[in-house]
């Protein structure tokens, strides 16, 4: 850890519309090319949302007559993956150019890194979660949304499926984001990307499923967490009005088809 590091906490308590959560992060992960710094930030969306990534086809990704016409909000991520639906969840994101996380550790290991830490969470309140040994590579190259498999080195709780991550990094920074269930509308999920609530079902798991600890306990054993591995004091942060301002335009293109059905 560098002296000059400085590490910010982000605690978005009022749920955030899906185009305005996608901005925040990207206004962070911009923010992180012009200085030495590091965000960890938990939030939730205001309505069911559909994300899919980066290099998804959006046809392929998530059922776009459906989601349009039952007025469901859906999202192109600026990371990798498959479609995620959010509803009822902890968001967490790790935005980063700190060596800690960025320049002492590729993609490989920053990954490993925040796995960790999301593990020591779940132990901390008395959850055994692991990191999953993956699935066969022909689902990564499928369109099942992204909790019908696990990938390598996801977290799972009696073989199933608890988080879902994708990260994003280049020259200058990284950002991870991930979706953490507290429970799930299984129907929704599958009729909002073409699949089966039984595939997802029998793949995934939510905190309710496997706990009687809140969703509350759970966002407060993250932030410990997270801290106990860096190690350094975290300074809470507040979006002021220059960032609001500079987040809109971003939000506007988190809004426009030109980036959803780019693809």
């Amino acid at each position: 850890m560098t002296a000059t590091s400085r590490w910010f906490l982000i605690r978005d308590h009022t749920p955030l519309p899906a185009a305005q959560n996608m901005a925040r992060d990207e206004y962070l992960f911009n923010l992180c090319h012009e200085k030495k710094i590091g965000f960890f930030r938990l939030y939730s969306w205001a309505s069911p949302s559909f994300s899919f990534g980066l290099s998804q086809k959006i046809s392929r990704a998530i059922d776009l007559n459906f989601i349009q016409s039952n007025q469901y909000a859906y999202v192109r991520r600026m990371t990798g993956g498959k479609t995620v639906l959010h509803d009822d969840e902890i968001t967490y994101s790790v935005i980063a150019s700190d060596d800690f996380f960025y320049k002492d550790n590729d993609l490989y290991r920053s990954y490993m890194l925040i796995s960790r830490i999301l593990v020591i969470a779940f132990q901390n309140i008395g959850i055994d979660a692991y990191l999953s040994q993956g699935s066969p590579s022909i689902l990564s190259k499928s369109n099942n949304p992204c909790f019908s498999f696990p990938t390598p080195n996801e977290l799972e709780i009696n073989g199933k499926k608890i988080v879902g991550s994708a990260q994003k990094r280049d020259k200058f920074a990284l950002l991870q984001h991930g979706s953490i269930p507290i429970s799930m509308n299984y129907d929704l999920y599958a009729h909002g990307t073409g699949s089966t609530p039984e595939l997802i079902r029998n793949s995934m798991t939510t905190l309710s499923e496997v706990s009687s600890r809140s969703k509350t306990d759970l966002s407060t054993s993250l932030v410990d967490s997270f801290k106990s591995i860096l190690q350094i004091p975290m300074e809470e942060f507040e979006f002021d009005s220059n960032a609001m301002q500079s987040i809109k335009e971003i939000e506007r293109k988190y809004s426009s088809n030109d980036w959803n059905h780019r693809i």
